[in-house]
């Protein structure tokens, strides 16, 4: 009988956090659990993001020895502490995290005999690469360097670390591109960034986040939320959820808002939680937007909350245009509802939505214009009833999650082969030469 593929995955992201990166690992790690029947072993830390505090079960939970370590949903989760800061978090205190979590999972893997085909290493921390280059050399199988979020290129362009520190890390970012086997990225201006730093092993290759649709499928009957919410049949109801950082430019959709006082029916909820909420809950009081803050909507509700909301906005500063992909754009979609982003029309958040024909493209920090476009629609229902369904027809065609992972897979396993045939090659060299010279 054919032993099932062994895969390890390195991410300080992981479940219970709910939102970005972690759901990606997590949906990412159990299907292939559940699809391929593949061993799955994810090395991450504690819970912690966007909330910036650790949970209560985790915060009093023992992590030596492996204590920590649990299964869920068939994956094997082991878990190191280390440091979280207090938000809002600056460059250098998640610099700290970063480390933190990178050398205590250094530790232990020196330690752990467990063998791999395959290992995945998840940059944000963009120091990840290391660990994975010292996994593949404990278990001789291929690293591929998978990038969410290119994390020097948004500390240098947003202002988030001294300059006089870029350099250097731009240095090790490097190094780590050239030796890991394969690099990946999740857009093509990604792709094109990281092609412009240095010469890769391989092809820089493309795994785009993907939707569930046979999860994210369109809301029918009454919605809880809208009851909630105190919103009619004829309310309109704006809403944007997910991490509230610095890369979203959020402050420039409550200016935005604003400008739409003489709608009386239309409303604005901003869902999540992150290192700017009190920022944004500042400037929204002074501007005296209606504007209602929430938490994230747990995730056996996310698909009530999705169609709650009869406008999402998916706003981004131009600066991170191409260092971040939204996550939330493609379950948007797959739910059929209609969007509005800020980003320049050559980048992949805009040409995805224009291509799939969901929603409306506006320049990005263009308080103005996003007020224009978000008035537009919130008068106009045929136009969004419209818009809708387009979204998941694109995302069925190109960002299903069978899809997407069914190709990474594959890509996995040739690597693997690929692996296995080099080591088997060598070791007849090895023995050959070790003949030679004792003849």
């Amino acid at each position: 009988m054919r032993k099932p593929f062994r895969l390890a995955i390195f991410s300080h992201n992981y479940f219970p956090e709910p939102t970005g990166i972690p759901a990606f690992n997590t949906a990412m790690a159990e299907w292939l659990v559940a699809n391929l029947g593949w061993q799955v072993t994810v090395h991450t830390g504690i819970p912690h993001y966007p909330w910036w505090k650790v949970p209560e079960e985790y915060a009093v939970r023992d992590y030596r020895r492996g204590r920590g370590d649990e299964v869920i949903n068939g994956v094997q989760v082991r878990r190191v502490r280390h440091f979280v800061p207090r938000p809002p978090p600056s460059g250098l205190a998640r610099m700290r995290l970063d480390a933190s979590w990178l050398l205590r999972t250094a530790w232990r893997l020196l330690f752990d005999p467990t063998r791999h085909d395959a290992v995945i290493v998840v940059a944000p921390p963009f120091l990840s690469g290391f660990l994975g280059l010292l996994a593949a050399r404990c278990w001789r199988c291929p690293v591929v360097y998978h990038i969410q979020d290119l994390q020097i290129d948004a500390a240098r362009d947003l202002g988030m670390l001294p300059r006089q520190l870029i350099p250097f890390l731009a240095f090790l970012e490097r190094i780590q591109l050239r030796l890991v086997d394969q690099v990946t990225t999740i857009s093509n201006g990604m792709r094109r960034r990281v092609f412009t730093k240095t010469v890769t092993r391989r092809p820089i290759g493309f795994v785009p986040n993907w939707a569930d649709c046979a999860q994210m499928t369109p809301w029918v009957g009454p919605n809880s939320y809208r009851m909630e919410w105190g919103a009619g049949e004829r309310t309109v109801v704006i809403a944007y959820s997910g991490n509230l950082g610095r890369k979203q430019g959020l402050e420039h959709l409550i200016a935005a808002f604003a400008e739409l006082s003489d709608l009386p029916n239309v409303i604005l909820l901003i869902a999540g939680d992150g290192a700017e909420r009190s920022t944004l809950e500042r400037i929204a009081e002074t501007k005296g937007a209606r504007v209602r803050f929430l938490g994230l909507a747990p995730a056996a509700r996310l698909r009530e909350f999705i169609a709650a909301a009869d406008i999402h906005c998916v706003p981004q500063l131009r600066a991170a245009a191409d260092l971040v992909m939204p996550s939330k754009l493609l379950n948007l979609m797959a739910m059929e509802r209609p969007v509005v982003v800020t980003a320049d029309c050559d980048t992949d958040l805009a040409e995805v939505v224009t291509a799939a024909g969901c929603g409306v493209v506006v320049p990005p920090e263009d308080s103005l214009a996003l007020a224009s476009a978000l008035r537009a629609l919130a008068c106009d229902l045929a136009r969004r009833a419209a818009l809708g369904p387009r979204g998941r027809s694109y995302v069925l065609a190109h960002f299903e999650i069978g899809q997407v992972l069914g190709a990474f897979a594959d890509r996995l396993r040739c690597l693997s082969q690929e692996r296995t045939e080099k080591n088997s090659e060598n070791q007849v060299i090895t023995r050959a030469n070790d003949q030679g010279t004792s003849s």
